[in-house]
């Protein structure tokens, strides 16, 4: 039973490992916070796995650059979108440990931007912005290894920019701006190593997560967006009934400061000496294992972060439903 609910769990955990990839250079990343919570750091055994995310998200963030468009307005986003995991994970030894393959294909749903213009030509407008459509798709090859109640994780995430891409542009008499994208236009690479700790007589588990994130210059913008570190922590009790209560966070910190001709232009409309973005984000989550859906074994995951300390990127809240199912 217990390696049954490694596996959807960790099903759970792969399926919200990249964000939906709408383009704002310096206000979110290519990596959606907060996605390895918990189990983060098992590699189950042989088979595949499917995961179904539902996201919904709200912020909001004074100045940044969108699409090419540095906008020094105190900027809302509202965003929904929805992704497709699926993980196989080899009957096969590599480094000792056991080789893994995930697929995260994001479909946004609907994202809209509003904002009240600072400068001219839009100086005191309201301005909006939708898009909607598939994103940036993500690749991760991963190894796992075991130790007694101790399990840990290695794996690179490559996100691929499939998703659509334009520079801005803005329609003063529709007071609308043409500048959300569903893809980011650069490659971007996150190394990670996971870890988990699960005592399966009380049922306490403690999983974590750091990672770097890496991303190309964006051609179009001349913007190169500083690497990125992430932590992540969660906190677990697991029930016999299959019902698991805890806590999530995580702290998102750039290693330096954005780069280009993009970013100098930013910073100047911004009135800002640096862009180097943070923030944090807490919040709760629950699960049950043990399901069955489609007569498969199935699992299901809630969790709502709220943020706080932003700085340079959207501070958001965001609530999202994962169903994992084991094949």
């Amino acid at each position: 039973m217990m390696n049954r609910s490694y596996g959807i769990a960790f099903a759970a955990a792969l399926s919200v490992s990249a964000s939906a990839a709408w383009a704002v250079e310096g206000g979110l990343g290519a990596y959606l916070l907060g996605s390895r919570t918990t189990f983060a750091g098992i590699v189950p055994g042989p088979g595949s796995y499917l995961g179904i995310d539902v996201v919904t998200s709200s912020g909001s963030v004074d100045g940044l650059s969108l699409a090419g468009l540095p906008i020094r307005a105190d900027t809302d986003l509202d965003l929904t979108f929805a992704k497709l995991s699926y993980t196989y994970v080899f009957d096969a030894a590599l480094w000792g440990g056991t080789p893994a393959l995930n697929l995260n294909i994001p479909f946004v749903l609907d994202a809209d931007l509003t904002f009240t213009g600072e400068t001219p030509p839009i100086a005191g407008l309201p301005i909006s912005d939708s898009t909607s459509g598939i994103g940036d798709i993500t690749i991760t090859p991963m190894v796992g290894w075991h130790s007694g109640m101790l399990h840990y994780s290695a794996g690179l995430s490559v996100f691929a920019p499939t998703g659509s891409y334009n520079t801005a542009s803005i329609d003063v008499p529709a007071r609308t701006i043409n500048a959300l994208n569903t893809g980011k236009n650069i490659w971007s690479f996150q190394p990670v190593f996971a870890v988990t700790h699960m005592n399966p007589q009380t049922g306490l588990e403690f999983s974590g997560a750091a990672s770097l994130l890496f991303s190309t210059r964006n051609k179009d913008t001349d913007y190169q967006n500083a690497p990125a570190l992430n932590l992540e922590g969660t906190v677990m009790q697991h029930l016999p009934s299959g019902w698991a209560f805890g806590v999530t966070g995580y702290a998102y910190q750039q290693l330096d400061d954005d780069s280009g001709s993009g970013a100098a232009a930013t910073r100047a409309v911004l009135g800002a000496s640096s862009l180097q973005a943070r923030v944090f984000g807490a919040g709760p989550m629950i699960s049950y294992s043990g399901a069955s859906v489609f007569g498969k074994d199935a699992s299901f995951q809630v969790k709502y972060l709220t943020e706080f300390g932003a700085k340079r990127r959207f501070e958001s809240d965001t609530l999202w439903f994962n169903m994992s199912l084991t094949f």
